[in-house]
C-alpha cells in the first residue's frame, strides 16, 4: 500500500520536476488535460511552481534557498544536493528566458504568430511544459505545426490516430534543426510507441525504421525498487545498469538501490552523453526471498524515452502477468499497477529495448 505522504527521499529525488509548469498568462482560464510528458510535483514546491508560472525566476531561487536552509537544519545531504541541482536548473532557465523575453512580451501584446512559435519552443524544450507549449503552437505561423499541435492536444486514443499523429510530428521535424528537431522527433516517438502494439506488422515496418534513426542519449536514469508492504520479503539491494548500442555495451555502472517497505524508493544515475538503444538492469543482490523492480525510467532532456518500450527479462515470478517485465515501462513507479519480480532466491536481468518491438511473452 502506498502511503498518502511521499517519503523524504522520494521528495528529494523529485525536486527538479517543479519545472513542468503552466503558461499562466496565456492560458489562465483554459481547462488543460495532463500531458504525457508531465511529472508529479510535490506539494512542498507549490510556491516555487507559482513563481515559475509567472517566469519569476528570482522568487523561485529565493524559495529554493529557504528550502535549502531547512535541509541544512535536518542535515539531509541528499536533499541539499537536489536543491542545489534545482537552483542550477532555475538559473539556466532564467538565462534561456532572457533570450526569448522580447518575443514573450510581443506575444502578450499582439499574439504575434512568429513570437508564439519562439515562446512555444521555450516551453516545450526548456521548461518541458508541453501542454502550454502546444497551445502556443496552435497560434504559431506554421500551418503544419498548428494542425499537429491541435491534434496532439486532443490526446488521440485509437492506435490509428496515434500513429497518424506520430507521422505528423516526424514530418514537421524535417523542417527543424538541433534541439527543436529532436524534441519533435521524440514527441512523435511517444505516440508511435503507444500505438505500435495494436498496429499490424505492415504498418510498423517503415515507422520502425524511422524510430531507429532517432538518436537517444540518457542524461538521467532512475531505477525504482519494488515494495510489497507487510510481507517485507522482496526487493533489490544492488544491480548493474548497462547501456547498449546495437548489442554492445557503451556504459556500465554498479549501484545499490534504496528500499522502503511500503513506498517507492529509487536510485538516480547520470551517465555520460553516449548514444544507446537498449538498457539492461542485472539484479546482483536481493533482500529476503527475491529481487524485483518497480520501473525503469531513462530521460533524454527531461523526456522519459523508456515509456511504453518493449521489455524482456530472464524470468518473472511464477509466470504471473502481474509481475511481467512490461510493468517496468508502463509509467507507474508506485507499484499499484504491478511490478517485475524474479523467482524465489534467484538473480536475473531485465532489458528495455528502445527501438524494436518485442511481443508480450
Amino acid at each position: 500500500m502506498t502511503p498518502p505522504v511521499v517519503t523524504l527521499f522520494l521528495r528529494s529525488s523529485m525536486l527538479v520536476v517543479f519545472l513542468f509548469c503552466s503558461f499562466a498568462e496565456a492560458n489562465a482560464q483554459t481547462n488543460q488535460r495532463s500531458d504525457p510528458f508531465d511529472q508529479e510535483v510535490p506539494l512542498e514546491l507549490h510556491g516555487v511552481t507559482q513563481a515559475l508560472q509567472q517566469n519569476n525566476f528570482d522568487q523561485a531561487l529565493k524559495l529554493l534557498a529557504d528550502l535549502r536552509k531547512d535541509a541544512l537544519k535536518t542535515r539531509n545531504r541528499q536533499l541539499q544536493a537536489e536543491i542545489i541541482t534545482s537552483m542550477k536548473e532555475v538559473n539556466r532557465l532564467k538565462r534561456e528566458f532572457i533570450k526569448v523575453k522580447k518575443d514573450y512580451e510581443t506575444f502578450l501584446k499582439s499574439k504575434d504568430p512568429e513570437a508564439a512559435r519562439v515562446i512555444s519552443n521555450f516551453y516545450c524544450l526548456e521548461k518541458c511544459d508541453w501542454n502550454s507549449g502546444l497551445q502556443l503552437l496552435t497560434k504559431s505561423d506554421s500551418p503544419e505545426l498548428r494542425k499537429t499541435a491541435a491534434a496532439d492536444l486532443k490526446r488521440p486514443s485509437s492506435p490509428e490516430n496515434q500513429a497518424r499523429l506520430a507521422d505528423a510530428w516526424w514530418q514537421v521535424a524535417e523542417a527543424e534543426k538541433g534541439k527543436v528537431r529532436k524534441a519533435y522527433l521524440l514527441r512523435g516517438r511517444y505516440w508511435y510507441l503507444l500505438a505500435r502494439p495494436s498496429l499490424p506488422a505492415v504498418e510498423r515496418v517503415d515507422r520502425d525504421k524511422k524510430l531507429a534513426l532517432i538518436p537517444l542519449e540518457a542524461d538521467k536514469i532512475v531505477i525504482w525498487n519494488q515494495h510489497n508492504a507487510q510481507y517485507l520479503d522482496r526487493g533489490t539491494e544492488a544491480c548493474v545498469v548497462t547501456l547498449l548500442l546495437q548489442g554492445k555495451p557503451v556504459w556500465r555502472k554498479a549501484t545499490r538501490i534504496p528500499w522502503d517497505q511500503d513506498a517507492p524508493a529509487c536510485q538516480t544515475l547520470n551517465p555520460p552523453a553516449v548514444r544507446f538503444d537498449q538498457i539492461r538492469v542485472d539484479v546482483t543482490q536481493y533482500r529476503g526471498n527475491g529481487g524485483g523492480l518497480g520501473e525503469i525510467e531513462v530521460f533524454d532532456n527531461k523526456i522519459n524515452v523508456a515509456s511504453n518500450c518493449s521489455v524482456v527479462a530472464s524470468e518473472y515470478w511464477e509466470d504471473n502477468p502481474k509481475h511481467h517485465p512490461t510493468n517496468l515501462t508502463n509509467g507507474d513507479n508506485s507499484g499499484a499497477t504491478g511490478y517485475w519480480l524474479l523467482n524465489n532466491r534467484k538473480n536475473g536481468w531485465a532489458l528495455v529495448d528502445l527501438v524494436n518491438y518485442l511481443p508480450f511473452q
